[in-house]
Parts: C-alpha cells; sequence; structure tokens
C-alpha cells in the first residue's frame, strides 16, 4: 500500500484522491477551502445547484470519461455552436 497526500481537493485532486483509496491505498486530502471541486464547486440553493466561481462548462467526446464523471453526479448534455459574423455573413461554427 502506498501513501498518498493530495494537495487540493479540486477535479484533478479529489479524482485521483478518489481512485486511489479505491485501489487500497492511504489518501490525505487537504484544501485550504471549506467544500471540495475547486472552482467548479456548486452550492444548493431553494433547490438550485449554483455555481459559486462561475459556470464551468464540462465536456468530452470520450464514452469512458462521460460515464466515469456521471457516476458521481448528473451532467447536462451541452453543444458549443458559437455564431461567426465574417464579411457580414453570419455562420454557426458547430464545434465537439
Amino acid at each position: 500500500m502506498t501513501k498518498y497526500l493530495v494537495v487540493g481537493a479540486g477535479l484533478f485532486g479529489a479524482t485521483f484522491a478518489h481512485e486511489a483509496a479505491k485501489r487500497g491505498h492511504e489518501v490525505k486530502v487537504i484544501e485550504k477551502r471549506d467544500h471540495l471541486a475547486g472552482n467548479i464547486y456548486t452550492k444548493e440553493v431553494h433547490g438550485i445547484q449554483v455555481h459559486q466561481f462561475g459556470a464551468h462548462i464540462f465536456h468530452t467526446s470520450n464514452k469512458e470519461v462521460w460515464n466515469y464523471v456521471n457516476q458521481f453526479a448528473e451532467f447536462n448534455r451541452y453543444t458549443n455552436s458559437p455564431v461567426a459574423n465574417y464579411n457580414a455573413k453570419f455562420t454557426t461554427c458547430h464545434l465537439t
């Protein structure tokens, strides 16, 4: 068994700590804030999850990653479709 000290419980630190502990390693996490999840932290206000540090969008085309993150929370599907104005013509850019 390996002992790990994880500094910061943001997205990477929390994920690493979870996976290491699941594999039987000893993990200690230290975090200066009074919550987990770093800048993607949300707080429930009147039944609504409110982003405390501004909106964050998680996107991936990797099905394995998508399935992994959805075991912890329900994510809404989001497709980024920016509109560009080039030479007075509008076009929609579909990004994946």
